[in-house]
């Protein structure tokens, strides 16, 4: 299981508290492959529980589960994988500060000009970056502000404190001692800082707006139409009937749907379906390392449900599992072009057709996908 890809995809299902341990995660994963999970915790300012619940909604058994997917993410990281380096003093450069990033080597003034500019901020100090920068130190009140701002930059920069106050659900006297701890003056000084950075925000998502115009010429829509064209020949290729029997043998599968592909073109589409089928309360894994498959597959039973997702014709390696996983008594839904040494194995086949263009395959299985999710109910 690759922790940091699910975690990626799955973000915007967490809590508020859960959120921390993501940007704790994601913006260091060398430091959260290595530390202890009350080091994890500390770093992102949460309880030992709320980790623990954390590993529950990413499908992990236990925190011991959590944990061991996580050391494992060290070992399969790959050489170019780009993480958070430290800054000189022992500081994240997700967390730096302007005057810190301004003492790396070669870091002239003109240069955090032209960053903050590149990422639509007036200037490294803008209020916008740096709370943002800070969100893992403040305390939990300051956090509950912080969210408050960053939600609604315009309400916050025109808000009374009580208003504001209100909005964070914490108390006026923390306002005051948030906007001291942005080196504010006082509310009115964040405000105004709150202001400017909304002004320049909105010039620069306008600027980007300019630069995807073009979406209407006829090139553009002549795209469209093949597109359209490519999902209504697909959908009626598709076996419904096919499809109602993967429903009916994944929602029998009590002890768990392992969701396996060893394609990069796949990923995305595996972790659409663990979303999916987590939101609607099943219990769901997904794998794409071949030897943890062969494991997980090995240990089935007739309780389980086995989804194995390819868009080649040449899948050996899924129907070796696959049988593996058949002999142990689950049931395999594979969604593969018909004729792929995958689709021989499996106990129903939502086929993709006999298509040797792993593009339009791909194509062909997102609408596979989200046709399966809606027929379980676990849709968006």
């Amino acid at each position: 299981m690759d922790i940091v890809y699910q975690i990626q995809f799955l973000q915007g299902t967490f809590s508020r508290q859960e959120k921390k341990v993501v940007k704790v995660i994601l913006d260091n994963p060398s430091f959260a492959s290595d530390a202890t999970l009350e080091q994890l915790a500390s770093r992102a300012g949460v309880s030992t529980e709320t980790i623990a619940h954390f590993a529950k909604s990413l499908g992990c058994q236990d925190i011991n589960d959590f944990m061991t997917h996580m050391r494992a993410q060290t070992a399969t990281q790959r050489p170019d994988t780009s993480v958070s380096k430290p800054v000189p003093g022992g500081t994240d450069i997700a967390f730096a500060s302007a005057t810190l990033l301004g003492k790396l080597p070669g870091v002239s003034p003109e240069i955090m000009q032209r960053f903050a500019k590149s990422i639509g901020y007036e200037d490294i100090g803008d209020i916008i970056y740096q709370i943002r920068a800070q969100q893992n130190q403040f305390s939990q009140q300051e956090s509950k502000v912080a969210q408050a701002i960053l939600d609604d930059v315009a309400f916050a920069s025109s808000a009374t404190i009580e208003q504001l106050a209100s909005q964070a659900g914490v108390s006026p006297a923390t306002i005051t001692r948030f906007a001291k701890s942005m080196g504010c003056d006082d509310i009115r000084d964040l405000r105004m800082k709150l202001a400017h950075a909304s002004a320049v925000g909105s010039r620069y998502m306008a600027a980007q707006s300019e630069k995807t115009s073009g979406f209407g010429s006829a090139t553009w829509q002549q795209r469209l139409n093949q597109r359209e064209q490519r999902i209504h020949f697909q959908l009626q290729r598709f076996d419904e009937k096919a499809f109602i029997h993967a429903v009916s043998l994944i929602s029998d599968a009590v002890k768990g749907i392992y969701i396996f592909n060893t394609e990069s073109r796949c990923t995305f589409f595996a972790s659409e379906l663990l979303n999916g089928l987590l939101r609607a309360g099943r219990p769901a894994y997904a794998f794409q390392d071949v030897e943890l498959m062969r494991i997980s597959a090995s240990g089935l039973s007739s309780q389980h449900a086995v989804l194995m997702l390819s868009v080649s014709q040449e899948s050996e390696v899924l129907a070796e599992i696959a049988k593996t996983a058949v002999d142990r008594g689950a049931k395999v839904v594979a969604i593969s072009p018909d004729n792929s040494p995958l689709a021989a194995q499996a106990t129903t086949l939502l086929s993709l057709g006999d298509e040797p263009s792993a593009s339009l395959n791909a194509q062909a299985m997102m609408l596979g996908g989200d046709l399966l999710l809606d027929l379980m109910g676990a849709g968006f």
